[in-house]
């Protein structure tokens, strides 16, 4: 029987339930402290990047890769309980795939509906991508929902927007107008998001999510988002990700040891 170091009993057994019948998870993760480090070290790089290309970059787009340029950030792709509990949830060995320091700012619209396996090509629950609260998340700042149960479905068609798709910006052309399209006569319940600065969100990789404009007049929509694949599972690179396998092990091993 696998020793689980980092995931509790009552963890495993809510994990459990949650992925047999809703298609997310959530966990406790980081303090408040390791948080505003982490989001001080994800604005660093976007300020960087922004005045080494201003013309080419909006201010809050978000940062593809920073795990690449970051050691703070690797530090947490390879966070030892993420890495179990994606283990656990797949049932096996897995390797990292991608990251994203994500920025939702006040007026920003929101995400359309979709699944993740539809932009990767995994099998299902071949894949699970976390999105780690960098603060408080509720519906009034955009946060995201699920369709409870959603995760058993197969990956579903798409329906092309054209017009939806001029509000994306030039780096970050999946937000919207490839919306997935529900089977007629669905009953799949809504699930507004609630997450804790701190928190992390493990989804299915057949959920379907998305999430509405920022109304908030004060409050920004962070996240620290990853990827992780089931070891050996086929995967599409992407043309603009460029996903390739990662030894997250490895990564493990130098920032947390053995």
């Amino acid at each position: 029987m696998k020793e689980y170091k980092h995931l509790s009993f009552e963890e495993r057994q809510q994990m459990t339930f949650d992925w047999r019948y809703r298609g997310w998870t959530v966990l406790e993760l980081l303090t408040e402290q390791e948080v505003d480090e982490l989001n001080a070290e994800l604005d660093r790089l976007r300020l960087e990047r922004n005045q080494a290309e201003p013309e080419k970059w909006q201010e809050f787009e978000p940062i593809m890769h920073p795990h690449k340029v970051s050691e703070k950030v690797e530090k947490m792709f390879s966070h030892p309980k993420m890495i179990e509990a994606c283990e656990f949830l797949m049932e096996g060995d897995i390797v990292g795939m991608q990251t994203w320091g994500y920025y939702k700012p006040k007026g920003e619209l929101g995400r359309d509906q979709h699944q993740n396996a539809f932009y990767t090509g995994c099998g299902h629950n071949e894949i699970v991508n976390t999105a780690l609260a960098l603060d408080n998340h509720d519906p009034e700042n955009g946060a995201v929902w699920n369709y409870e149960g959603s995760h058993r479905l197969p990956t579903l068609p798409i329906e092309d927007n054209e017009e939806r798709k001029k509000t994306n910006t030039g780096n970050w052309r999946s937000e919207r107008g490839k919306s997935c399209v529900m089977p007629e006569g669905h009953d799949f319940k809504k699930i507004e998001g609630y997450l804790r600065k701190g928190q992390v969100a493990l989804l299915h990789s057949h959920v379907v999510h998305g999430s509405e404009p920022n109304r908030d007049t004060t409050r920004m929509r962070r996240n620290f988002l990853c990827g992780y694949l089931k070891e050996g599972a086929y995967f599409n690179p992407g043309n603009q990700m460029k996903r390739e396998p990662i030894d997250i092990y490895e990564l493990r091993e130098k920032h947390w040891g053995k």
